[in-house]
């Protein structure tokens, strides 16, 4: 029986016989001297690794290529430093993919910075919008609005105003004004009405167009002891004259008052009225003198309804009795006007303690526009001694 003659595997060193055409420890091909096979005979191996496994019996027969046996089965042969590879593809992916993050992280960013300076501007939507060359007009306009008195100090006309984000491409006229708490003494509360500028104040263009405020330095009017330097900004073309414009201040409800812009507006007839009847009559033990009467628009932080007034009585009390005036005005106090007589809308009467003179006295009532006399009337029964009414006719001025 011939000698079984045997190699090394050239992979592991694992000792193979001659006639073995793979190591029977990891796979790997019988060198091409053992085999016979040239190398084009032989498949690149898969990056497969098989398990190892134990020699297994060889039986001994002769073979040689001639005999037309087949090429040996391609197994894996394990590729050394395989694994380093493949760590180095994870951190190619993975430094791509921090890229890619960053990257989007500033994109977002630089898009949410744009949008959060933009509001409604149209063209003009730089973030940070220069200020546009503009034109002024002077009006020096005055007038009173629930009870605050407000002066036009001028009209600016730009394509677009640095601090007013909220501009359309077409243009813009704002209105700078002087606002005053004017009635801050003749209120019952601690704070009198505020008003919204973008709700009362509208601007006719020429043509009759009407447009409200898109935008503001101060959304409401000065409340009580308010003094306020603000503006109003409307949509309107560069292209249009300013003193072809008209300002329309009131609710829709209320009484409205119109303001050329021409810088030489004639208001008077938003001016309150005045007459001073100073009429003496006496009521029970105090005398009672009618000062003043004034028609007007407002009273108290309000806007009179449309076709409406607020008349408002100015009064003095001299209480030379022995007792204290401490009666409820709306009580005992009436105003008579043609053929309707109606209650108070507002009193503020000083305490008229015995022995006192000249206390000042206000009331206000609400009559029709187109009223020219009333007569004021105090009730019996409140006042100190007073047993029958007591009446003052007066002219409304």
């Amino acid at each position: 029986m011939a000698q079984s003659i045997t190699h090394a595997c050239t992979y592991c060193g694992t000792t193979v016989p001659t006639k073995m055409r793979f190591c029977p420890n990891c796979g790997t091909p019988a060198s091409i001297e053992a085999t016979g096979y040239s190398p084009t005979q032989i498949a690149p191996p898969p990056p497969t690794v098989y398990p190892q496994q134990q020699p297994a019996p060889v039986q001994q027969r002769d073979q040689s290529p001639s005999q037309g046996s087949q090429p040996p089965p391609a197994y894996a042969r394990p590729q050394k430093n395989a694994g380093r590879g493949i760590v180095k593809v994870g951190v190619i992916l993975l430094l791509l993919l921090l890229l890619l993050s960053v990257g989007g992280f500033f994109a977002l960013r630089f898009v949410n910075g744009r949008g959060s300076n933009i509001t409604n501007t149209g063209s003009n939507s730089a973030v940070t919008p220069t200020q546009a060359q503009l034109s002024t007009t002077s009006l020096n306009a005055t007038f009173t609005y629930a009870s605050v008195n407000i002066t036009l100090i001028n009209a600016q006309q730009a394509t677009n105003f640095a601090d007013d984000t909220n501009t359309p491409a077409e243009g813009v006229v704002r209105l700078n004004l002087h606002a005053v708490q004017s009635d801050v003494d003749n209120v019952y509360f601690a704070d009198a009405p505020v008003f919204a500028y973008p709700e009362c104040f509208m601007l006719f263009l020429p043509g009759g167009n009407k447009v409200t405020s898109l935008g503001y330095k101060n959304l409401s009017g000065p409340a009580r002891k308010g003094d306020q330097v603000t503006w109003i900004d409307f949509h309107a073309s560069i292209h249009l004259q300013v003193n072809q414009m008209t300002l329309q201040v009131g609710k829709e409800t209320e009484e409205h008052i119109q303001v050329p812009l021409t810088g030489h507006a004639d208001l008077s007839q938003y001016q309150p009225k005045q007459s001073t009847p100073d009429l003496r009559v006496a009521f029970g033990s105090l005398f009672w003198t009618l000062k003043t009467a004034t028609f007007k628009l407002s009273d108290s932080g309000t806007q009179v309804e449309k076709g409406m007034r607020f008349l408002v009585l100015t009064f003095s009390l001299d209480n030379p009795g022995t007792e204290d005036l401490n009666a409820f005005p709306p009580d005992y106090m009436r105003l008579h006007y043609g053929g309707a007589t109606i209650q108070l809308e507002q009193a503020l009467i000083g305490a008229a303690a015995a022995g006192t003179t000249n206390i000042q006295g206000l009331v206000s009532f609400v009559v029709p526009q187109e009223t020219t006399a009333a007569i004021f009337i105090l009730l019996p029964g409140h006042t100190p001694g007073a047993t029958s009414q007591t009446s003052i006719p007066f002219p409304i001025p």
